[in-house]
């Protein structure tokens, strides 16, 4: 009789849970619902949680498929959504003081999981680096602009410039986490600071040349290193990410996207002095 109560017991908490997930469901996209939000509705505890469904959310999203309660697939790739959580964790709480543990309830999947896919922190540091990049915004860009000059496309310096410095805002404003984060790996996990230094160098080299091809040609100034001159583009882009903050308290934080690049692009092709544009 107890056997039976128990398994009742047993059953009742695992509904409540489905039931709950379904009725939430309804309202968001499943990825959109976290642990807490179900336990909530549920009126169960964690703990309770994973009794009854220990593979976290993604066993719960099976049940459900299962049960013709859900009819959408997976939209969120289990490892991405870990190296999301991830970035966000450390970005919020330092690298120090994140835990696993932390991360794990961020991604809302067991502890279990997150190990399958990254042994330790330092395993997730170099997967967020490795998947996130400015770059991954300015890599299209560039391939569009050598695709455009190949087919005969009439692109001036200017047009080129403020086309890169785009590419540039975008990657570190959008990605602004992923930024600071690479400040602080410089510092604490060199060998994930040295996976980001060769990616940003790779992305970098189209650029180089294209800038090298205009000095021999007598279009840019020889005597200013390609390096500097992007180090400068990208610098300027990075440190408004980084100094999320800061920035409002600046005379130019009133500046939209378009006003900064075109500044910058002006800047670099024409100096501060006045002169008409050749």
């Amino acid at each position: 009789m107890a056997a039976n109560a128990g398994e009742k017991g047993k059953s009742s908490g695992k509904e409540r849970l489905i039931r709950a997930a379904q009725s939430l469901a309804q309202e968001r996209s499943f990825d959109d619902i976290t642990i807490e939000d179900i336990i909530k509705v549920a009126e169960l505890s964690r703990p309770a949680f994973y009794y009854h469904f220990a593979g976290g959310k993604e066993e719960l999203r099976s049940a459900l498929v299962q049960r013709g309660l859900l009819d959408e697939t997976p939209t969120t790739d289990i490892r991405r959504a870990i190296l999301e959580a991830a970035l966000r964790v450390f970005a919020r709480s330092g690298i120090s003081a994140a835990t696993l543990e932390d991360i794990a309830t961020e991604a809302g999947v067991t502890r279990g999981t997150l190990s399958w896919h990254f042994h330790c922190k330092d395993d997730l540091l170099t997967g967020i680096v490795k998947h996130y990049s400015p770059h991954s915004t300015l890599r299209p860009v560039v391939e569009q602009i050598e695709q455009e000059l190949q087919q005969g496309v009439p692109l001036d310096d200017e047009t080129i410039l403020r086309r890169l410095a785009g590419a540039f805002y975008d990657g570190f404003i959008t990605q602004g986490d992923h930024t600071r984060l690479a400040i602080l790996l410089i510092h604490t996990h060199p060998e994930a600071a040295q996976i980001l230094a060769d990616r940003i160098v790779k992305g970098r080299k189209s650029i180089i040349e294209y800038i090298e091809k205009r000095q021999e040609a007598g279009h840019f100034c020889k005597q200013i290193d390609p390096g500097l001159f992007l180090q400068v583009l990208a610098t300027t882009f990075a440190m408004r990410a980084v100094c999320q903050g800061l920035n409002d308290l600046l005379p130019f934080a009133h500046l939209s996207r378009d006003e900064v690049v075109d500044q910058v692009v002006l800047l670099l092709l024409y100096g501060i002095v006045k002169r008409e544009k050749s």
